[in-house]
């Protein structure tokens, strides 16, 4: 008797959170169980090791103030010492020089007596310092063997069953 009164409780309990959360996530309560079928894109993968050569060139220097328009309210200084780097394939050879300039603003004070920003500008080319061959390990992964297959999931769906 305490059994039957035992199953016939959860059974009530299981009824109760089925419809409790069906109601959350459906309207009404009322849902079913689908089977979805899609059609997805299946790959082996393969993870490669390879070594790869790059020339690594160095460069340092100074760099010139170009003319400025207006008179800065602190000066800039008229040279501007600066570092540069590049990185090619191997079988090319590094320049002997890098063009290289910057840029931004300074603050001067116009005839009226306003402050006001203008722009200056550094430009030059800078020297080779060092010129090395550096060699790195990478990995990749490669897909291979590609293929579609059929993903069959069960969904629940709200509403009646069609």
């Amino acid at each position: 008797m305490k059994t039957v009164i035992l199953t016939a409780i959860a059974a009530v309990v299981t009824l109760t959170s089925v419809t409790a959360e069906a109601r959350r996530n459906c309207p009404g309560g009322q849902g079913y169980w689908d089977v979805e079928v899609r059609n997805v894109r299946v790959c082996d993968t393969e993870t490669q090791t390879y070594t790869e050569t790059k020339r690594h060139c160095g460069y340092q220097g100074t760099i010139w103030l170009g003319h400025l328009w207006n008179q800065p309210d602190f000066p800039l200084p008229m040279t501007r010492y600066v570092t540069g780097s590049s990185v090619l394939d191997e079988s090319k050879s590094c320049p002997g020089s890098q063009y290289k300039h910057e840029t931004g603003t300074y603050w001067y004070t116009k005839p009226d007596g306003f402050k006001t920003i203008d722009w200056y500008k550094y430009t030059g080319s800078i020297g080779l310092t060092s010129n090395q061959l550096k060699t790195s390990t990478h990995t990749r992964t490669v897909e291979t063997n590609c293929r579609t297959e059929q993903k069959v999931t069960r969904v629940y769906r709200c509403g009646h069953q069609p």
